[in-house]
């Protein structure tokens, strides 16, 4: 590549991936420095991101909670996050149907005082992953660039009971916000929110579902908005504006309880959030309706209706969805915790996927992209 224009090798390496571009700093000192400027330039950082969103030669990766199981005199656990690579057939009729899995651990910070992630809230955006105990510790992370940053101590601790966590990206300010509400000793929620650029937090208002408390691990960020699925007198989902940082709170679809499912997440489909729906008992061949909001901007404005654009199965063998994949499978953990089945939703096919190096798959997980956004 020495003959090429500097332009054109700029072009390449914004393709590359990032663990690729820190090796290839020990080229020659021409290329160490060329790369050093390049992650520091945020133009080429955004042209990276969306480069590898649109990759579709790049393998799927989702992030998912794992367990490592340790013989000793007291059986023992730790919960990890790895990240799962899929390649190979798109189960679309092509006649390939072998799917190749590779998981590798991802290399997260332990937050103080935590013995694994069993505790651990993770939420990701743009390659970058905030995490945080239900105390006061938060920290957030790159873990293709191997960076990591503590967060300040937030201003409401003492007293404080942590119900929900966010993080995503405001594209206004072009900054990174994290955001965090619960309870004092009032029955009124309080929340504040931290800026990456400022490196502080600040209170902000919470007026929303008083008597209203988040479901474990159920929420998702999608174009400037996060949203968390909230138990109480009627199920709801709270939405949080990362631009105009206002809370509001969404009904779900007419009919739809939540407490007579076995299993509910919240997943990003097609541009659209989406509800994942497991009724009957936990146990049993499961079926599982899929419905999306509609008519809303940016999750926020407007009024939320919704449309159920999927009911599958029963499925035998099938614990719970995990998300989706490829826009046309489904992602299941298979009940041994060991498997991952994908259900193409076009041809009505099931395939088993085996993720060696794990004892037993968790119920979370999220789609991840490597970035070079710095923290």
């Amino acid at each position: 590549m020495a003959n090429l224009p500097e332009e054109l090798v700029v072009e390449i390496m914004s393709w590359l991936p990032p663990e690729s571009l820190i090796q290839f700093k020990c080229v020659s000192k021409n290329w160490y420095f060329l790369i050093n400027s390049l992650i520091k330039d945020p133009n080429f950082v955004s042209k990276h991101l969306r480069n590898a969103d649109n990759n579709i030669l790049a393998s799927r990766c989702t992030v998912f909670s794992c367990l490592k199981i340790y013989q000793t005199p007291v059986y023992n656990y730790k919960e990890l996050f790895s990240l799962l690579s899929l390649s190979g057939g798109g189960g679309g009729g092509s006649g390939n149907d072998k799917i190749r899995s590779f998981a590798e651990d991802l290399d997260l910070p332990i937050i103080p005082g935590e013995k694994d992630m069993s505790c651990i809230t993770a939420r990701h955006c743009n390659g970058v992953i905030c995490l945080a105990d239900y105390y006061r510790t938060m920290v957030l992370c790159n873990p293709a660039m191997k960076k990591s940053r503590v967060l300040p101590k937030p201003n409401l601790v003492d007293r404080f009971v942590l119900q929900g966590v966010g993080f995503g990206y405001d594209s206004r300010a072009d900054d990174y916000k994290v955001v965090r509400f619960g309870r004092e000793m009032s029955v009124y929620p309080r929340a504040e929110v931290y800026s990456l650029s400022s490196d502080s937090w600040k209170e902000i208002k919470i007026d929303s579902g008083t008597d209203y408390f988040p479901s474990l691990h159920i929420e998702v960020y999608f174009n400037g908005a996060f949203y968390w699925l909230m138990s109480g007198p009627r199920a709801m989902i709270r939405v949080f504006d990362i631009s105009d940082e206002v809370f509001r709170g969404v009904p779900l679809p007419d009919g739809v309880r939540t407490e007579k499912a076995h299993w509910t997440s919240l997943v990003v489909w097609n541009g659209s959030v989406a509800l994942f729906l497991c009724e009957g008992e936990k146990g049993v061949p499961i079926s599982i309706e899929v419905w999306v909001m509609n008519d809303c901007v940016g999750g926020i404005k407007g009024a939320c209706s919704w449309s159920k654009k999927l009911a599958i199965g029963p499925f035998e063998g099938i614990d719970c969805p995990l998300g989706f994949w490829n826009g046309e499978e489904i992602l299941m953990r298979s009940t041994n915790f060991k498997e991952i089945v994908l259900y193409n939703i076009h041809t009505q096919k099931l395939r088993n996927v085996s993720v060696d190096g794990v004892d037993g798959i968790g119920c979370r997980a999220f789609s991840y992209v490597k970035s070079l956004v710095s923290v």
